[in-house]
C-alpha cells in the first residue's frame, strides 16, 4: 500500500507534468525561467511539503517547511541557462523571499516555544 506522504508527492509531479504539457501545448509562458522554477520549484516541492506540514504527523512540521526551502534553493542554484539577468533577480527573490519566511517561521515557533515554558 502507498503511504499518503507518497501519494502526495506522485500527485505533485503529475500536477507538475500536467502543467508542463498545458504550456507546451498552448506556448504561453514557455521561454520563462521564472515559471519554470515556479512550477518545478514551487507545485513540484514546496506545495506538497507545506501541505503535509499542515496535516501530517508523522513529521515535524518545522522539518517539512526547512526541507521545502533547501530544495527550492537547490533549484534555484541548479541555474536556468537561458534566463535573462532580470529573469535571475525574480528567481533570486522568490528565493529569498522564501528563506526570510523560514526564518521568520523559526524565530515565530522558538518564541512560543521559550513563552510556552515559562
Amino acid at each position: 500500500m502507498v503511504s499518503r506522504e507518497n501519494r502526495v508527492l506522485i500527485g505533485s509531479l503529475l500536477l507538475v507534468w500536467l502543467v508542463v504539457t498545458v504550456i507546451g501545448l498552448t506556448g504561453i509562458g514557455a521561454e520563462s525561467s521564472v515559471l519554470a522554477f515556479v512550477i518545478l520549484a514551487g507545485i513540484g516541492i514546496v506545495l506538497p511539503q507545506l501541505y503535509l506540514a499542515a496535516t501530517d504527523d508523522d513529521v515535524p512540521g518545522r522539518q517539512r517547511v526547512r526541507i521545502a526551502a533547501v530544495l527550492a534553493l537547490v533549484i534555484a542554484m541548479l541555474g536556468f541557462p537561458a534566463a535573462t539577468s532580470s529573469e535571475r533577480l525574480i528567481i533570486a527573490g522568490l528565493v529569498a523571499a522564501l528563506l526570510l519566511a523560514v526564518t521568520g517561521y523559526e524565530f515565530a515557533a522558538g518564541y512560543r516555544a521559550s513563552a510556552a515554558e515559562r
